[in-house]
């Protein structure tokens, strides 16, 4: 007998049941999916270089192109480069960061509707397609990242090519926080240099803030009033000899005698306003760096010693190189960039340092940063024999505000008996208030003779044995602080002054 066999795949089927007939090849369900996953990504990329095509138009790319290959091809351009194509450059770069803000902005929004829009429309929600859907969205977030990636690297490119033509073409602006820029180097951000951060500058007070220490603001002091009606006599009679002279406080009397309060007069009553509240200052400083970590030995000497401070003492730092100043200086910095600053010199400087120099050992101790104090301190003794040594920010101790202070126990060999510091900023000198001499800021008065007083009374200290007690019987600032009203203290300290 013959026997006939069916065939394999009838033989297969008729083994089956219902339910593995409706079972889909595995194979087609992959293929379909991958045409789907496809077709999404070849739509949204023309969807995004229709939103490029939008936003960067064919002339804004050719440009680009231009510009860039310019600069490969011709290196030596960007040398040449004048003030007109500085100020295009300009212009272009201001075009094309508004564009990128508005890519940032599309990304953004893209990004959140791709993953509510994009992936329901085109897969279906069983595991598998969802992470075919989140590979999908992926690919087409880091597509898109990629684009937005190099605009943004042209703009930087384009940026850093403006920098660098900027300062070529434009003198910088030194104490000035607003030409700073910031470039990104291994994840770390660098700020330009900028004398702002080497420099410890005092401000001059502008009209419409002179009494900014309200607590301290006599009824008395105000202005178009004269401090002669103020003042107590202790006898009725008014007296008939001229009054003797002392450093700072004489001035600081005169200016309160003014009635007519010019920028000179109300920067000697800011001073003394400040002095009174540095007093205050010393009883609750707190020092948060410890002194003999910073304690240097000098080389011995029989002399006194006459510490002086920089900026507003016997210099002055311009804001910008805008302003003119006696002299300019380069000051390079340590990242090796050069930037030329207006220096104004107190009248008679040079002067007072070479005369004092004869009779005491002069130090220079600012709170500046060595890279620009040491430029200016070279103007001032070009021969190096005036000053003796030099002490920077590094040597101060900073309290807990974040201020500077010159303690004098870092100059490790030298008594306190024996050495001042003569200084603008009192509370420089608040840890040791009687060896410190005020003196009021200077910033461009071509008739300052502060530093002739100065001499004077610095003369006087040769032959005492304890500077600090001939401190405190003559400037008194020891009992500053138990004063709020600038008349009441002259009136009870300083009386013999008073003409």
């Amino acid at each position: 007998m013959i026997e006939i066999r069916r065939p394999l795949s009838e033989k297969n089927l008729g083994n089956r049941s219902s339910k593995d007939l409706q079972r889909p090849n595995s194979s087609n369900l992959q293929q379909k999916q991958n045409l789907q996953t496809m077709k999404s990504s070849i739509q949204l990329q023309k969807q995004n270089q229709n939103f490029y095509s939008k936003y960067f138009s064919s002339k804004d790319q050719k440009e680009n192109i231009e510009i860039r290959s310019n600069v490969e091809r011709n290196p030596s351009a960007k040398s040449k480069q004048t003030p007109q194509d500085y100020k295009k450059l300009q212009d272009k770069l201001l075009y094309l960061e508004n564009k990128i803000s508005s890519i940032k902005s599309h990304i953004d929004n893209s990004q959140r509707q791709s993953k509510n829009s994009i992936a329901s429309k085109f897969f279906s929600q069983n595991t598998q397609n969802n992470q075919n859907s989140t590979s999908v969205q992926k690919s087409v977030q880091i597509d898109f990242t990629n684009r937005g990636q190099k605009e943004l690297k042209e703009q930087k490119e384009l940026r850093e090519f403006a920098s660098q033509q900027q300062n070529k073409l434009k003198s910088s602006t030194l104490v000035n926080n607003s030409n700073e820029y910031k470039s990104s180097i291994e994840g770390t951000i660098i700020k330009k240099p900028s004398l702002s951060t080497f420099v410890t500058q005092v401000k001059a007070p502008v009209s419409d803030n002179k009494n900014n220490f309200k607590n301290l603001k006599p009824d008395s002091a105000k202005a178009g009033s004269s401090i002669k009606t103020n003042f107590k006599r202790k006898n009725s009679q008014e007296k008939t000899v001229e009054s003797s002279f002392l450093y700072y406080i004489s001035s600081i009397i005169k200016g309160y005698m003014q009635p007519e309060i010019t920028r000179p007069i109300e920067l000697i009553r800011e001073h003394l306003l400040q002095t009174m509240q540095a007093s205050l200052f010393q009883k609750s400083v707190k020092i948060i760096s410890n002194v003999e970590d910073k304690k240097i030995n000098l080389p011995s000497t029989n002399k006194k010693t006459i510490v002086f401070d920089l900026d507003e003492t016997l210099i002055h730092c311009n804001e910008s190189i805008q302003v003119p100043g006696d002299v300019i200086l380069p000051i390079k910095f340590p990242s090796g960039e050069i930037i030329e600053a207006s220096i104004n010199i107190r009248p008679y400087a040079q002067q007072v340092l070479q005369t004092l120099n004869k009779h005491f050992e002069i130090i220079v101790f600012t709170a500046s940063h060595s890279c620009y104090a040491n430029v200016v301190i070279d103007y001032l003794d070009p021969n190096k024999n005036v000053i003796a040594h030099r002490f920077f920010r590094d040597s101060c101790m900073q309290t807990e505000e974040g201020a500077y202070i010159k303690d004098l126990r870092v100059i490790g060999n030298r008594s306190l008996n024996e050495m001042v510091l003569v200084d603008n900023a009192a509370y420089s000198f608040c840890i040791q208030p009687l060896n410190g001499i005020p003196i009021i800021n200077y910033y461009d008065n071509k008739m300052d003779q502060e530093l002739l007083y100065l001499q004077n009374y610095l003369m006087s200290l040769r032959t005492v044995r304890d500077v600090r007690q001939y401190n405190s019987q003559n400037l008194k600032l020891n009992k500053f602080a138990q004063f709020t009203d600038p008349i009441e203290l002259l009136q009870s300290l300083h009386k013999d002054y008073i003409p």
